[in-house]
């Protein structure tokens, strides 16, 4: 008896979904009218590289940690993409990454922790070092992975601060930013904010 006063809208299931049909469809026109979202079933297109402003990135963060902080200025071609905040054995690691001419790409974090502690905090891929590479008379300890997805690291120990690098470059992109971060003087640190 119950039943027979309840409108036909909430009788079974197939008039539910024939309401879910109709919500779902006068979402997606709402949406559509309002230019918010595209359609495009081709191929994706590569865009130009958005470029970050690392260096204003970097002097923050040197004003931020205890140890020395460098922005390598890459030479023509090589495009500075990504600037973010790591952490490694607890304290703030900047992270700068750059697109290169090959349009590979290579990623440098800096950190004052030891080089045992920022290799093994790198991220969760366990590696083990394969080869030390003498770069600028510095050197370069390359740790790989027995998985082939996980990139290797290269990581040389600066002073009073330790050089992580990882990416899809080739041996001579890595070597040429080691280089030009080990060439560069250290930024404005938090003794000069101070």
């Amino acid at each position: 008896m119950a039943a027979d006063n309840k409108p036909r809208i909430f009788q079974d299931g197939r008039d539910m979904l024939i309401n879910v049909v109709v919500i779902v469809v006068s979402m997606l026109l709402v949406v559509g009218f309002t230019g918010l979202c595209s359609f495009d079933p081709g191929a994706p297109e590569q865009g130009p590289v958005q470029k970050v402003d690392a260096e204003s990135f970097l002097k923050l963060e040197a004003r931020a940690v205890n140890f020395p902080v460098r922005y390598p200025v890459m030479p023509e071609g090589w495009t500075t993409n990504s600037a973010r905040r790591s952490m490694i054995h607890g304290a703030p690691a900047p992270v700068v990454g750059w697109v290169t001419p090959a349009e590979s790409y290579i990623q440098l974090t800096q950190t004052g922790a030891s080089l045992d502690e920022a290799v093994t905090q790198a991220d969760q891929h366990p590696r083990s070092l394969a080869r030390t590479e003498d770069v600028a008379g510095t050197p370069a300890q390359v740790y790989t992975s027995d998985d082939a997805e996980v990139r290797d690291v290269w990581a040389v120990d600066a002073g009073e601060s330790r050089l992580l690098l990882t990416g899809a470059g080739d041996a001579e992109e890595f070597k040429l930013v080691i280089s030009t971060a080990l060439a560069t003087a250290p930024l404005p640190g938090a003794e000069a904010a101070s």
